[in-house]
């Protein structure tokens, strides 16, 4: 398994995306899973900001995430340990996620290419998909829909039934919506719910191959407001107001459009624990 750095997209901007674990291997890591999860320790459920505030300001580390014992690691070499917090965007995801949904979340299953469609030799490309497959990976067997404003929103529009499954759409045709839609925003930030958390995949093309390179989580707080937490190289872990017109120009910067043409926003929610 390697543990090769993530490839550059864009000068500056490293494509956030941890090697995948090869199908075969899962299958085998998954005959033990009942064993590890009897010695993990139990995940506290909570609320999303209660979980998120304590992972702010903690440094961007390529590949960085922490197992569920809370130690430091990295996604693909997980015998490395160390003596403080640094995440890269799906390691923030996932290390926020065990506290919001009260699961322990182990790496390897994390990892789970789980259509098999993006190894070393895929056609799209190794990795190509890892931000989808990851936060479907983290809410798997929870009732989750995809927010999207009404009508048309982007590429390969699935029925409305299919926004209640999204583990069957086609990843390489309907990407949510166009992450620098002003009305689209609107209508999304309005369809929240207070019992839900919502995951978040950007995806964008660069040389004909489309890359879901990116994860966020996106929940209110109770005074409705709208927060977009992730991590990135520039700023580490960090969130922004969606709710906010300062908070939401300041995300629109971070991801700018640029040659390789739109980016796209999926959003996923998924319930909280009761």
């Amino acid at each position: 398994m390697s543990g090769k750095r993530p490839q550059s997209l864009r000068p500056g901007y490293r494509q956030d995306a941890t090697r995948l674990f090869p199908c075969g291997q899962f299958i085998v890591a998954a005959l033990g899973l009942c064993a590890i999860l009897a010695g993990a320790p139990a995940a506290q459920a909570g609320d999303p900001a209660a979980a998120v505030t304590p992972l702010l300001g903690t440094p961007y580390r390529d590949d960085g995430v922490d197992d569920p014992s809370g130690r430091h690691t990295l996604f693909a070499n997980q015998s490395k340990s160390f003596p403080d917090r640094g995440y890269n965007c799906s390691g923030f995801v996932v290390s926020a996620s065990r506290s919001i949904l009260g699961r322990p979340l182990l790496l390897d299953p994390m990892r789970r290419d789980r259509k098999g469609d993006s190894g070393q030799n895929a056609p799209a490309g190794e990795d190509w998909d890892f931000g989808y497959d990851l936060i479907l990976n983290a809410t798997d067997g929870l009732p989750r829909r995809v927010l999207l404003p009404p009508g048309p929103a982007g590429p390969g529009q699935p029925a409305p039934a299919a926004l209640a499954a999204p583990e069957n759409l086609d990843a390489t045709r309907f990407r949510g919506f166009p992450l620098h839609d002003t009305a689209a925003w609107k209508a999304v930030l309005a369809q929240l719910r207070p019992g839900e958390i919502v995951f978040a995949t950007l995806s964008k093309e660069k040389a004909g191959r489309l890359y879901y390179y990116h994860v966020g989580l996106l929940y209110t707080d109770p005074s409705g407001r709208a927060y977009f937490a992730h991590a990135t190289p520039g700023k580490g872990s960090h969130r922004l107001e969606l709710t906010n017109p300062a908070g939401m120009a300041a995300f629109r910067k971070e991801f700018a459009e640029n040659r390789f043409g739109e980016k796209y926003i999926l959003l996923v929610a998924a319930p909280l624990p009761r």
